[in-house]
């Protein structure tokens, strides 16, 4: 079965589906609430427009219709990928304290806020009902060979036959009903979007900024990698080598001194230098990036990362991605870098990592140690360097990592699309 294919079929299994859902079913709330507190404020302000203290309460309702639509944003920003950013003016700073109360209510956006509190409702309403109408009739199916045997008057011969049909007919009908539900919430995101969020000028002048300083930070990352692998490369295997090559001449010395036993000592030092200069060049080409993840996909490199390793990794991956590319090989990297800073950092006892796509198919990684906490990606450390290689891919790197522990890594990685 071809990967396009069986991600459409899969989709009512996944938990993207089911974040949909709940985005549809809690926006029925939302919208109650946000219809309730527009309406609540433009009678407010109405019936109170003719005294001094209109004025005021006009403000301090726009004020908490602004707090409301912040989280409206950033539940349109989960289901949709990406950021919605505000457009508010910038806040006056010269004039009297009543021009400077006042310009909340000359701001455009302010009145965008408000349409969308009224907007929300009805669109919460089709939501909430085109979603529970399509799952219970996916229930229905499923459970037909309880209810038809239940009513009376049904027990006929065509009964057996629709008991048997109609639980076959549910997959389909999920599968359908999941696709809906995506399409529904990002109709119900998208318009969020456009009223709450930047023009496409301006989103555009903003990504113009973003890449400039992103693309800034991936080459110094490159840098700072290569430099790695140099110093690397120095200090490491290249000094192995010459110890080798070294012992190897003592003992071809030795063997012609007729001394055989002092000889094979420095054979055996030998061996042990090689031994210690493959594992070194090993680790290197692990850093620059395994084969495996090339060969096999995301899923077995993360495998094979933590496979045998002090302390134990508990792995989860739930990425259903076979393609190799620029975000999956920047995961592996944010698991790689997190496991060695937990062990030789944290002292951490045990570590989780958590590797799935969200409902608008980002990468996630979660690596979760309970070691002793303290990371810091301001310190310059290789948390910087996955920060700049993810900001190039428009991705995020969280760390929270309280002193005493635990320690959480977080990278969110959109799709290349």
């Amino acid at each position: 079965m071809r990967p396009e294919l069986a991600a459409v079929l899969r989709r009512p299994l996944t938990r993207s589906c089911w974040e949909d859902t709940w985005f549809l079913v809690t926006g029925l709330v939302v919208g109650i609430f946000g219809f309730a507190l527009v309406i609540s404020a433009v009678s407010t302000m109405a019936s109170l427009s003719v005294l001094i203290i209109g004025v005021p309460v006009a403000v301090l309702m726009a004020r908490l219709d602004r707090w409301w639509c912040a989280l409206e944003r950033r539940r349109a920003a989960r289901v949709l990928g990406r950021p919605v950013f505000a457009r508010y003016a910038v806040p006056y700073t010269e004039g009297g304290r009543f021009v400077r109360w006042f310009a909340v209510l000359r701001d455009r956006q302010t009145w965008l806020d408000a349409l969308w509190m009224l907007v929300a409702f009805p669109l919460g309403i089709v939501g909430f009902v085109a979603a529970v109408t399509l799952w219970s009739a996916v229930l229905a199916l499923l459970s037909a060979p309880i209810w038809l045997w239940s009513i009376p008057g049904w027990i006929h011969h065509h009964d057996v036959f629709l008991s048997i049909l109609f639980p076959l007919l549910a997959p389909a009908m999920a599968v359908l009903t999941a696709w809906a539900v995506r399409a529904l919430t990002l109709n119900h995101g998208g318009i969020a979007a456009r009223l709450l969020g930047e023009s496409r000028a301006e989103m555009l002048e903003r990504r113009v900024e973003t890449l400039a300083e992103t693309r800034a930070g991936a080459v110094d990352a490159a840098v700072a990698e290569l430099q790695r692998v140099e110093r690397d490369l120095h200090d490491g295997a290249q000094a192995r080598l010459v110890a080798l090559a070294m012992d190897l001449g003592l003992a071809e010395q030795r063997l012609a001194n007729a001394d055989p036993e002092t000889a094979m000592e420095h054979v055996a030092a030998a061996r042990g230098q090689a031994r210690e200069a493959m594992a070194e060049l090993r680790d290197l080409v692990r850093g620059i990036g395994p084969s495996i993840l090339t060969d096999r996909g995301l899923d077995a490199a993360l495998t094979a990362l933590v496979a045998g390793r002090h302390p134990p990794v508990t792995l989860r991956s739930e990425y259903p991605g076979a393609d190799v590319g620029a975000r999956e090989i920047a995961a592996y990297f944010v698991v790689s870098e997190a496991l060695t800073n937990a062990r030789k950092h944290a002292l951490a006892s045990t570590i989780s990592v958590h590797v799935w796509a969200d409902v608008a198919q980002r990468l996630l990684v979660e690596v979760v140690d309970d070691g002793v906490g303290g990371a810091d990606m301001r310190d310059g450390s290789g948390l910087t360097g996955l920060a700049k290689r993810l900001a190039a891919l428009d991705g995020t790197l969280n760390v929270s990592s309280p002193h005493g522990g635990p320690t959480t890594v977080r990278a969110e990685i959109p799709c290349a699309s």
